[in-house]
């Protein structure tokens, strides 16, 4: 097993598992790190390709979701995890769920469509310019400036751009724009919530209703005034999110819910 992993927390708490988006690695769940590791295992997981695992070749969502449930299975007390992913690490959490349901015991996934996207040339010939773009110093720290990174956080996310290889940028690229969301998660029975900031793009918030659809037990929900990164720009309330959602408590009344 070659991915980074960071561990806080004891060991003997129930396990969170923390998945990043693209072009961002473990730093990105600092916060929300801090907030839960005194209840919690907290292990937050470089993606193939990604961070400290940029040299682990990104081969698909399913190789990568293995790889995760065999860190759950090696590291959890219990061999589960309640997997919590934004972006990218949202893919991959529902397909440790469809794959690998065994290790799973609850799921929050934020940022992610349950269908193509429209325009899927135009989105890859904008997307994936964007990201080479970020190799590049000066555009990498333009970016972090315009996500409101702190100043000690921006180098890391400067030095994660210049890491991401193209094989891997083409290869997500490539299922991202014509995802759908499998039918085989039909009989999942473990609880999913599907989250999004309400100033998302319009195919990822409108399409948060189609995971109850698909889903038996799964929820769906807006964060209030945010963007697709939300986990930074309202820490606290994505920390609080997790806290409900695993203990099986009322969501945070600043969610607006869609359905539940």
């Amino acid at each position: 097993m070659n991915l980074h992993v960071e561990a806080s927390g004891n060991p003997s708490n129930p396990t969170l598992v923390f998945l990043h988006g693209m072009s961002v690695s473990s730093w990105m769940w600092t916060e929300q790190v801090e907030a839960l590791k005194h209840d919690y295992y907290c292990l937050t997981i470089d993606l193939p390709g990604n961070g400290e695992s940029y040299q682990t070749e990104w081969k698909s969502f399913e190789d990568s979701a293995a790889q995760i449930a065999q860190i759950i299975r090696e590291r959890s007390t219990t061999k589960t995890a309640h997997v919590i992913g934004l972006s990218l690490g949202a893919y991959v959490a529902i397909d440790v769920l469809r794959c690998h349901p065994d290790v799973v015991e609850t799921v929050i996934v934020s940022g992610m469509t349950t269908r193509p996207l429209p325009n899927p040339r135009l989105m890859k010939a904008i997307g994936i310019p964007m990201y080479y773009l970020q190799k590049f110093a000066p555009v990498s720290l333009l970016f972090a400036k315009m996500m409101g990174l702190p100043s000690d956080i921006a180098p890391l996310f400067q030095r994660d751009s210049q890491r991401l290889s193209r094989q891997t940028i083409d290869r997500v690229y490539d299922v991202l724009l014509n995802y759908h969301l499998s039918t085989d998660l039909a009989d999942r029975q473990q609880r999913v919530l599907a989250v999004a900031g309400d100033r998302e793009n319009a195919a990822i918030t409108e399409t948060l209703h189609n995971f109850p659809d698909l889903i038996p037990n799964a929820a769906a929900a807006l964060a209030p005034k945010s963007g697709h990164g939300w986990v930074g720009e309202h820490p606290d309330l994505f920390a609080a999110m997790i806290r409900a959602w695993v203990e099986n408590k009322e969501l945070p009344k600043e969610l607006g819910m869609v359905i539940r």
